[in-house]
């Protein structure tokens, strides 16, 4: 089975190591994945970086309901970022750790379902150790 990441240009490497976000050249300003335009001064003069995986909790839910390829229930919800922005991501269960917002979470890159043979990586958050 091979491993498609579930959008390309979203990692380091094709379908693992970090998530690759965007600093701009003109304000300095650190921006999301995928990012193709400045938020801050509307410059498309970006750089990319890898982002550190690093941050808190802020909001979840629990989805019972199948949403596309993600078979119910999953958690998903907000996670900011040590650099200072939101990112919304499937949530990752970790033995012992249930979901607590303001809790240290980090970053997984893993299988988010499969599709036509192929595991679709991507990124979840699960609570730090």
């Amino acid at each position: 089975m091979s491993k498609v990441p579930i959008r390309e240009g979203l990692f380091t490497q094709r379908t693992e190591g970090e998530l690759i976000g965007f600093r701009c050249k003109s304000c300095g300003h650190i921006l999301p994945p995928l990012t193709i335009t400045c938020l801050s001064c509307n410059s498309d003069d970006l750089q990319s970086i890898p982002l550190s995986g690093k941050g808190t909790l802020y909001s979840y839910t629990i989805n019972y309901m199948n949403s596309g390829f993600m078979k119910a229930p999953y958690a998903g919800g907000l996670v900011k970022l040590s650099e200072g922005f939101w990112i919304y991501s499937v949530l990752k269960e970790k033995e012992g750790k249930p979901f607590v917002i303001g809790m240290n979470m980090e970053l997984v890159v893993e299988a988010l379902w499969e599709k036509d043979g192929n595991e679709v990586i991507g990124h979840k958050f699960q609570p730090v150790a």
